[in-house]
């Protein structure tokens, strides 16, 4: 028997068949829906957190209570990435590992090596860019490149033949790098499946 705690301690619960169905909810507030109800639930919890935890001013992108979708590919490029976005990679111009090192693109020696540099503007990955990075024109927050399945697998191809934000010395050329990383994890099939799961 199952007991409800009330202001005048336990009574007994009447368990009924609709007290055993799994999808049986009790009904919500008059003029409310579930929906209604689940959404208002998620942004008073993403206002509490933004409140609580707020980002720090390096770090321009939205949480959010799901896995983001470059989750999906694999592990060693949504570290790239993660690494990347928030600013604590191993870029020039992001100090985490060696603040002695010069920020300046060891690539082109033209700009320091941010992430939107490394990704979007050094002139020495322009073939690489050229033959992976069509479609991707922006890496901000609300950039296409982070809903889509597609463009993530281009940049996941770019970050490997282009040994971007590799730590020092794992390859001894960035071009070994390339065919040793991309040899091993370029199937982005689990990665579409991981997608539609999120979208279910």
């Amino acid at each position: 028997m199952l007991f409800l705690l009330g202001p005048d301690g336990l009574s007994p619960l009447p368990v009924t068949s609709q007290h055993l169905l799994i999808n049986h909810y009790p009904e919500p507030p008059p003029g409310r829906s579930y929906p209604q109800l689940k959404l208002q639930c998620k942004n008073l919890l993403m206002k509490e957190w933004d409140e609580a935890a707020p980002d720090p001013a390096r770090y321009p992108y939205h949480p959010s209570l799901k896995p983001h979708p470059f989750m999906g590919l694999d592990k060693f490029s949504a570290g790239r990435l993660h690494q990347m976005r928030s600013g604590k990679s191993y870029l020039r111009a992001h100090p985490s590992w060696d603040s002695d090192v010069p920020p300046t693109c060891p690539r082109c020696q033209a700009a320091p090596e941010t992430f939107e540099h490394a990704i979007l503007h050094c002139s020495a990955k322009e073939p690489s860019r050229t033959r992976h990075l069509q479609g991707v024109l922006d890496i901000g927050p609300d950039a296409p490149v982070w809903s889509s399945i597609a463009l993530l697998g281009a940049l996941a191809r770019f970050i490997k033949s282009t040994a971007t934000a590799f730590p020092p010395g794992m390859f001894s050329r960035p071009t070994s790098a390339a065919s040793s990383i991309s040899s091993r994890s370029s199937n982005v099939v689990s990665f579409g499946y991981f997608m539609s799961s999120q979208e279910s």
